[in-house]
């Protein structure tokens, strides 16, 4: 008998089943991708070292469990990046408008106070304050941006930390309600 013979009748003896051929082939086939994937893994932990039990054993935690830098939590970290750089850009445009706003008011304040018709004094007064008062417009605007940076960190740390996505599904809601649409709702609270 020749040894892939042997191995896909190990196969089928151990698993108590029959085996399709063409299963038992595939079998043998993710048993050694496995065997090379944890290998590999082996050697990178280990690095110069001569591979240990404990290289193997981490290597299989790093394979079945993978952390926050595997591949299956890139896509979420880089939806979450880009809405952080997204937030900054709102940010900076903000800060551009208050301060383009603060010194218009300035202009605007000094004109009121340098000129010497009364008629243009007044206006150029009121316009002045009134172009100081809107500078809270893009500082609100700073704020909602801030909450949403943090939600969306807070989102990051879930979604990396969440086995399952059912149990965290009420919590982005009430995340999502509280901190985007500005409607907090908690149990007990109405």
């Amino acid at each position: 008998m020749t040894e892939p013979q042997a191995k896909e009748e190990s196969a089928t003896d151990s698993l108590g089943k029959p085996l399709d051929p063409a299963a038992s082939r595939s079998l043998m086939q993710l048993r050694e991708d496995l065997y090379k994937a944890l290998l590999a893994e082996a050697q990178r932990l280990s690095g110069p070292h001569p591979i240990t039990d404990d290289d193997v054993y981490r290597a299989y935690q790093q394979l079945s469990f993978p952390d926050r830098n595997s591949l299956a939590f890139a896509d979420a970290q880089a939806v979450v990046s880009q809405a952080l750089r997204e937030n900054q850009a709102f940010e900076w445009v903000s800060y551009g408008m208050a301060v383009v706003l603060f010194l218009f008011g300035l202009v605007l304040l000094g004109a009121g106070v340098l000129l010497g018709d009364v008629a243009t004094r007044v206006g150029a007064l009121f316009g002045g304050s009134i172009t100081e008062l809107l500078i809270l417009i893009p500082f609100r605007i700073v704020v909602n941006s801030r909450r949403q940076n943090i939600a969306l960190r807070m989102l990051g740390i879930i979604l990396n930390r969440v086995h399952d996505p059912k149990k965290v599904a009420p919590l982005l809601k009430d995340t999502f309600l509280a901190v985007v649409l500005g409607k907090a709702h908690f149990k007990g609270v109405e």
